[in-house]
């Protein structure tokens, strides 16, 4: 019975001396947790410091087209960002970034469509593609990206015009009875507005390099219906139907950075698109459009018929808009 006392108590006495050590060893480690910690409120605390006196963190400049339409803010403020280190893809998700760069085929970047960096180029930064969003949602730009065209004398000017592209004006006295006149009705029944050509030409000449009569002599859509030679403007009843809000979801540069290729995401007219634009001079240089009610008209004529109803007019008609339909059996005002 003593023997067995004495074995007990020495077991006890054992794991005491285990127990104490275990404390002595997680205060040590606690002792270090907390100075480890200190240090690194300590050098959090001093970035923050370094980053609120400009002092490494981003410069904090506007970075927006400058006056004269151009774009060489956007590119000289990228530089400087990958030049500071701050430069963030515009993927937020590292792993597909790294692999849109690489080529490299992981499950991730086979399911995101992003457009190919040129050889020595690089990818937009979100902060640039927010830029480029706002300048193409301005009404004097987005209507460029409303027909495909790889040169100017391709581009749909009553696309470009319908909503005035920001350089119209209210309608005069006159240009209004002109207009009735024309069209013979007793009314105006919506908006009416005019564009005056000389401000047609000078937006063309800043956007893409050419006048309104050198563009149509070459193949462009014109507006023709509008045109009032004695007021010399182009007239017509019409609102923002047409508007298309763009966001720009991903942006490539070229070696040297004077051009961009933007790939954009719009809604049933355009749903997809890449324009592509100079950086120095804001001028736009071409415009795939991928997918969209105006690439695909008779495709999305097929699409919608069940849930719109059948259309009354062929859909080859809308291959070609200037053509005449015949709309006798046309019953309602709208269809």
């Amino acid at each position: 019975m003593r023997k067995k006392m004495a074995i007990l108590a020495g077991v006890c006495v054992l794991g005491l001396c285990v127990g104490c050590g275990q404390r002595e060893d997680d205060a040590a480690q606690g002792q270090v947790i907390s100075e480890a910690s200190g240090e690194a409120d300590a050098s959090v605390a001093e970035n923050d410091g370094a980053e609120a006196d400009g002092e490494g963190g981003p410069s904090g400049r506007d970075v927006l087209p400058d006056a004269n339409g151009g774009l060489a803010d956007v590119a000289e403020a990228a530089e400087t960002e990958a030049d500071s280190g701050h430069v963030q893809p515009a993927d937020a998700d590292d792993g597909v970034q790294a692999g849109l760069e690489s080529g490299e085929a992981s499950p991730s970047v086979k399911e995101k469509k992003g457009l190919e960096i040129p050889e020595n180029g690089r990818r937009l930064t979100a902060e640039e593609l927010a830029v480029y969003t706002e300048w193409l949602q301005d009404h004097s730009n987005y209507g460029f990206l409303l027909s495909d065209w790889e040169n100017p004398a391709q581009i749909d000017l009553y696309q470009v015009f319908y909503s005035s592209a920001g350089v119209g004006r209210p309608g005069t006295e006159e240009e209004k009875r002109a207009h009735l006149e024309r069209w013979n009705q007793e009314e105006i029944e919506t908006d009416f507005g005019a564009i005056d050509k000389a401000a047609v030409d000078a937006l063309l000449l800043e956007k893409v390099g050419y006048t309104y009569d050198e563009l149509v002599t070459n193949g462009s859509r014109g507006m023709e219906d509008w045109y009032y030679a004695e007021t010399d403007s182009f007239c017509s009843e019409s609102g923002d139907t047409n508007y298309c809000q763009f966001i720009c979801t991903d942006g490539v540069s070229n070696e040297d950075g004077t051009v961009v290729t933007l790939q954009c995401d719009g809604d049933d007219w355009v749903r997809t698109c890449e324009v592509k634009v100079s950086v120095e001079s804001g001028r736009f240089l071409g415009n795939h459009i991928a997918e969209g009610w105006i690439r695909d008209t008779e495709g999305f004529v097929e699409r919608h018929t069940e849930e719109r109803g059948d259309c009354l007019i062929e859909a080859s008609v809308f291959e070609n808009l200037n053509m005449d339909a015949d709309v006798s059996a046309v019953e309602i005002f709208l269809v």
